[in-house]
């Protein structure tokens, strides 16, 4: 017969046993206690190895540092050099602040030397050294336009991580020094002039918080966003290591972390600094027309013309950062260019969402500018060259630097806003008059008579607290369902900057913040991204088509659809287009739990665009209208034709290069380059669209068939 009692003896004394055996006590305090102490070193390496090894807009920053190589031209050198220094100077950093924290003993946080020594000796190496190996492999992977560059940056990196492990691995007897003089061994104080180096990295590292503040545009695109990454990442880590970790624990007090979050909860209350950039003079007293005045006027302004006064061109050009701005503006660039008066004399409105909108929005400055300075004919060369230049550099130094200190200040400090850099980047890539007018008030693109050659702009963008469509335009859409006129006066945006307007339909998810707009009333309302309501643009277009045609106006309307989804399948059944019944991979149902909400609001985004599309396109062919599409995917298919019988592995390689990435505001020459010359060369579907559009214009013979969108 069993003893209980015996039982639970041999039970207690089997805890033990594992309790005391040095495998658990050294995962317990090598590869537990040890690297807590370090956390934010380790856990600003793993963002780092995340951002470029694993997510596409980390990838597609070092195809554009391959692209760039070490040319001399347009400083471009400069780019991967001070990538390089900053990795360096980073990992180095890592390794250094890892190493003085845990050479410490801490009170009230034992460790026991002999278990500890493993994670206290390996952590600031591996940390000291992967982001370098990480960035090396990863350029030996992405397989960009430039390969040698792209060889040489990751043998590079490789050799740089390599290197750095040697030399934690080698330093003591390179250096001479006696183990007991070494950081680890002393288990004391950190010594003073290893504190002062540390503090002097620290300061290092807010000293760029000024400069950027300073010179939010020529010095962050000076450095480059790979490097600005590196530093920034860095910075945050090594003052949670030093200031939030080794000095409260040295002196017997917890970790400051959570009064640190408090401290930002707080500030949190008075410290908005995103309000929604106007300008900094008198508003400009704009009377603005109704759509069915404006479209009155714009029939009498062009009654003398060839062109029938009821044929209107209308433009729904789609969110997708970057890609979508030069692509849309590039677009209506080249339908100028092709189509002459036949186009320009029809175009009426353009609507907009995100990079749309600020694609359209550059195309009406420039023609505005080139109006005022009889330089119309070179249109296209300067929207490619305005929308070519790297945007994602300013608003990752602002995110990563002046803005997230703001987030601890209780004092609102305008300067600081990320958004600013943003738009500012888009201000400084103009030049001349049209900086002027892209810098200025919004409503300024429409004064004077050469407002009457522009098309009206709609930029969508979403209201917070309602979910509501708000639309910055030169018309007053108050008439439109549902929609909020964000220049009425109660708003106080009547001198809101164009790069704003732009902007505020622009701000998606974390990358800009929600634009803050302050009501005459005392409410408060926060403007993001016009793709949270619907990402097409052709919901408004929609509202505006149905006003015109309930208040009686004669109309033969020409569609364009811009889709700046490179994946996208046609929207026209002519061109293709066969339904797709909905399918998805295998899921696991724990998981599912979680994630199904999340991605059904995703892909709710996506379908609300798409049936807006549709709605548009079914309700202009209900009154003999034409509906023309212009995808952004004619560039990844033109790209996929030239291939050939590619394999699996180089067609996906050559996919992922042509999809936007989630941080969207920078875009690869190989990328521009390929949707330069699928417009050149019509390819990818184009040459069928642009005949139709042609014919629709009036300037070939035939007949376009019906889109029966679906």
């Amino acid at each position: 017969m069993s003893n209980p009692g015996a039982n639970d003896g041999r039970l207690v004394r089997r805890i033990r046993f594992y309790w005391d055996s040095p495998v658990r006590k050294f995962i317990w305090d090598s590869l537990l206690r040890v690297p807590w102490l370090i956390a934010y070193n380790i856990a600003g390496t793993a963002v780092l190895v995340i951002l470029f090894a694993l997510t596409s807009q980390g990838r597609d920053l070092l195809r554009i540092s391959a692209e760039r190589g070490f040319g001399l031209a347009d400083l471009d050198f400069l780019w991967n050099l001070l990538f390089l220094i900053g990795t360096l100077v980073g990992s180095l950093s890592l390794w250094y602040i890892s190493r003085l924290t845990l050479g410490v003993e801490y009170p009230g946080y034992p460790l026991d030397p002999k278990y500890a020594a493993f994670g206290r000796r390996w952590w600031p190496r591996v940390v000291g050294s992967l982001v370098p190996l990480a960035i090396g492999w990863t350029f030996l992977q992405i397989g960009s336009a430039a390969p040698s560059s792209e060889t040489l940056l990751g043998w590079l990196y490789l050799a740089m991580g390599i290197a750095l492990l040697l030399f934690y691995l080698a330093r003591r007897p390179m250096f001479g020094v006696a183990r007991d003089h070494m950081i680890l061994d002393l288990r004391n104080a950190v010594p003073t002039e290893h504190r002062r180096r540390g503090r002097a990295l620290l300061i290092a590292a807010l000293a760029l918080v000024p400069l950027f503040v300073i010179a939010p545009v020529l010095l962050p695109q000076l450095l480059g966003a790979p490097a600005i990454a590196v530093l920034g990442v860095v910075g945050i880590s090594l003052f949670g290591t030093a200031v939030l970790t080794y000095l409260p624990m040295s002196n017997g007090a917890p970790p400051l972390t959570l009064a640190v979050l408090l401290l930002a909860l707080v500030s949190g209350i008075w410290n908005d600094n995103h309000a929604v950039r106007v300008g900094d003079g008198p508003d400009i007293p704009v009377q603005r027309p109704t759509p069915v005045e404006q479209l009155a006027a714009w029939q009498q302004e062009r009654a003398g013309s060839a062109v029938a006064p009821e044929s209107v061109v209308l433009v729904a050009t789609s969110g997708g950062g970057i890609s979508a701005a030069y692509w849309t503006a590039s677009t209506l660039a080249y339908l100028e260019q092709k189509f002459g008066a036949a186009f320009t004399e029809r175009l009426f409105a353009v609507s907009g969402v995100s990079g749309g909108s600020l694609g359209a929005a550059t195309y009406v400055a420039l023609k505005r500018a080139g109006l005022e300075t009889g330089q119309a004919d070179s249109l296209l060369d300067r929207v490619r060259e305005v929308l070519g230049h790297d945007f994602l550099s300013p608003v990752v130094a602002g995110m990563l630097f002046p803005d997230l200190v703001q987030r601890f200040l209780p004092v609102p400090i305008g300067l600081a806003d990320r958004q600013r850099f943003l738009e500012r980047s888009w201000e400084s890539a103009f030049d001349g008059e049209a900086r002027a007018l892209f810098k200025g008030p919004f409503q300024g693109l429409y004064s004077g008579p050469e407002a009457a050659a522009l098309p009206s702009l709609m930029l969508n963008t979403t209201i917070v607290e309602t979910g509501q469509r708000g639309v910055f335009s030169n018309l007053r859409v108050d008439g439109f369902p549902q929609v909020i006129d964000l220049l009425e006066p109660r708003y106080g945006l009547g001198d809101i900057r164009t790069s704003a307007a732009a902007g505020a339909s622009a701000r998606f998810t974390y990358v800009s913040p929600a634009g803050t707009v302050h009501v005459e009333d005392g409410d408060t309302l926060r403007l993001v991204d016009g793709g949270y309501f619907e990402n097409s643009g052709a919901a408004t277009m929609t509202d505006l088509i149905t006003l015109l045609v309930k208040n009686g106006v004669a109309l033969e309307p020409i569609l364009i659809i811009i889709d700046n989804d490179t994946t996208a399948p046609n929207l026209c059944r002519r061109d293709g287009s066969v339904d797709q019944p909905p399918s998805g991979e295998r899921f696991n149902s724990t998981v599912s739990e979680v994630t199904a909400p999340a991605q059904a609001l995703l892909q709710t985004r996506a379908a609300r665009g798409n049936l807006a599309e549709v709605t548009a396109a079914n309700l202009v062919e209900s009154i003999g209208g034409t509906v023309i599409e212009v995808p952004l995917a004619s560039v990844l298919r033109a790209r996929l034709a030239a291939l050939g019988a590619a394999d699996a592995e180089t067609i996906a390689a050559v996919e992922s290069r042509y999809v936007e990435p989630p941080l969207g505001w920078s875009l690869s020459q190989e990328v521009r380059e390929g949707m330069d010359n699928t417009l050149r060369n019509e390819q990818g579907g184009l040459d069928r669209q642009l005949r139709y559009l042609a014919i629709a214009l009036g300037l070939e013979q035939g007949e376009v068939p019906p889109c029966a969108a679906h």
